[in-house]
């Protein structure tokens, strides 16, 4: 070692290249003998050679088991393989969220290019499981490759939801599903083929478990509903569909309540619902379960269509669902609201806004520059979008309600699993009395849908709750102050789009303050400042 440090050394002698060499001999070769860990040139587990040991083996490389793949399939093609038990390994593969991309991608092509008629019913009805709630293009695009090779137009369904999901950076006239239907419906108007699928929601659909999997009819009507209204936008094709549909006999009683309550809607208010989720809220206002419930939505809707009826022109463009429960709530306690144009309606709200302290959300790498003034959204907010604002900003006005939603904030903060939320009621919109107090009712998420304190996950129980709901609201109260995510994130805004609903959120700034946002569908948000519990600034 002495004679090796003295040559390594350079201020001891000069360097002699031979013991350069053989320090470095000495260095390298104790690596050598190292396993090599996470290294790409290869594992140190081999194949076995039987394809199907193989090809389920996550020790094996990929690339590895993507082969055991092909040579399994291909020994059931010679019948030298027992198809099934080769069919229900892949099966289990291509299924699972931990199976490699690639072996997931030849397991699901070799699955659905099985042209035997046991194989190819068992892959229609494995695609019609798959489609509706794949997130992979690629997985989307093998499938309905062989859909359309295989002609099965008992997936329309299926592929119905999966193009009424939203997929940024795949437009609606590029996307897979749009060819799959038209390769499967040829001639065919596109928005007939949906509406078809509205209709029918259970086409295709082989036996009694698969029409009852998670409510099947419902949400692919709903989401049949959504992709139309995706396709219309002003709504004039669904009015047709509807108008033209008038004598429509079906046995499915869930297909024909929604075209009744479609219908009502459209004759009592001029809406038709943009969103699966609102078309569940439609279903709910109209179908309530329980007795009394059933009658305050009715009572409800009267007073709703009464007040509707009254708006003008101006006043009635872009009405949505949301907007009932404010022009209702205005039109007995700001009657002289509804007599406003937009212009007087904004300065009402302009003036209520001037002189509050607004928090601003930070702008994260990447995202673009943030409005959140009532100002910079002049140009795009409509009557009933201010006046809906209003009665937001009177409710978060009054002490009652304030107080309840600190109470609510404490809570929050203590609960580091979650971040809480519930809905607003105005009074008479939950028991008929005009004389009872706004609520704030908290529904504190179930265990499932605890996945972060920095996410809410809306239960069941609140969405059904919330028929008659002014806005539905969140906090961001993990930390006491929470000033840079003073407003909705990304996903509050998708949340808000997918649910048609007015939405709040309420951030922590100090153990005594809040800063309050209320967003739109559309993406339009507005700061109302910053509100103080009661008793803190005595």
């Amino acid at each position: 070692m002495k004679t090796l440090l003295s040559v390594l050394n350079p201020a001891r002698r000069p360097i002699d290249h031979r013991y350069l060499a053989l320090g470095a001999m000495l260095v390298v070769l104790p690596m050598l003998s190292l396993p090599l860990v996470g290294c790409s040139a290869g594992s140190r587990y081999k194949p076995t050679g039987n394809p199907i040991l193989d090809v389920r083996n996550p020790d094996l490389l990929e690339r590895d088991r993507v082969l055991a793949a092909e040579q399994a399939w291909a020994e059931v093609v010679e019948g030298v393989r027992v198809r099934e038990r080769t069919r229900q390994a892949f099966k289990n593969l291509a299924w699972s969220s931990a199976t490699p991309t690639e072996l997931r991608y030849t397991t699901l092509d070799l699955l659905m290019s099985d042209t035997t008629p046991e194989g190819d019913a068992d892959s229609a009805r494995m695609a019609r499981l798959i489609l509706p709630t794949e997130d992979d293009r690629q997985a989307v695009r093998i499938i309905l490759q062989h859909a359309i090779r295989a002609q099965w137009d008992g997936l329309l369904p299926a592929i119905v939801r999966s193009y009424a999901r939203v997929t940024p950076g795949y437009p609606d006239e590029e996307r897979m599903e749009r060819k799959a239907i038209e390769a499967l419906e040829p001639g065919q108007e596109l928005e007939a083929v949906v509406f078809g699928v509205f209709l029918d929601p259970l086409k295709g659909a082989s036996n009694r478990e698969e029409r009852s999997i998670l409510r099947v009819a419902d949400r692919t009507r709903d989401d049949a509903w959504g992709l139309l209204a995706r396709l219309d936008p002003d709504g004039s094709q669904r009015v047709r569909l509807l108008e033209s549909n008038l004598e429509l006999s079906t046995t499915d009683l869930g297909t024909q309540q929604t075209l009744d309550d479609l219908r009502a809607c459209w004759n009592d208010f001029g809406i038709l619902p943009d969103q699966a989720m609102e078309l569940t809220w439609l279903r709910q206002l109209r179908h309530a379960n329980d007795d009394k419930r059933a009658a305050n939505n009715t009572q409800w809707w009267e007073s709703a269509r009464s007040a509707v009826s009254r708006l003008g022109a101006e006043q009635h463009d872009g009405i949505e669902l949301r907007h009932l429960e404010p022009i209702r709530w205005a039109s007995i306690n700001r009657p002289e609201w509804m007599n406003l144009s937009s212009a007087q309606l904004y300065e009402v709200l302009k003036q209520r806004l001037a002189g509050r302290t607004h928090i601003k959300r930070k702008v994260a790498k990447g995202e673009p520059a943030r409005n959140e003034r009532l100002h910079e959204w002049k140009q795009q907010l409509n009557w009933v979008d201010i006046l809906a604002i209003l009665v937001v900003d009177e409710a978060l006005q009054t002490p009652d309600l304030i107080e309840k939603i600190f109470v609510q904030r404490r809570l929050d903060h203590k609960d580091r699993k979650t971040e809480y939320g519930g809905i607003i009621d105005t009074p008479a919109s939950s028991s008929g009395s005009e004389t009872e107090q706004y609520r704030a009712i908290l529904f504190r998420p179930r265990q499932r849908d605890r996945v972060s304190d920095e996410r809410f996950v809306a239960s069941d129980d609140m969405m059904r709750f919330s028929d008659r709901a002014l806005a539905h609201y969140h906090f961001h109260a993990n930390e006491r102050n929470n000033e840079k995510y003073a407003g909705p994130s990304r996903a509050d805004y998708i949340n808000a789009q997918s649910s048609g609903r007015t939405s709040i959120v309420l951030t922590s700034i100090k153990a005594d303050e809040l800063n309050v946002d209320v967003y739109q569908p559309n993406g339009v948000v507005v700061d109302l400042g910053l509100i103080y519990e009661p008793g803190s600034r005595d």
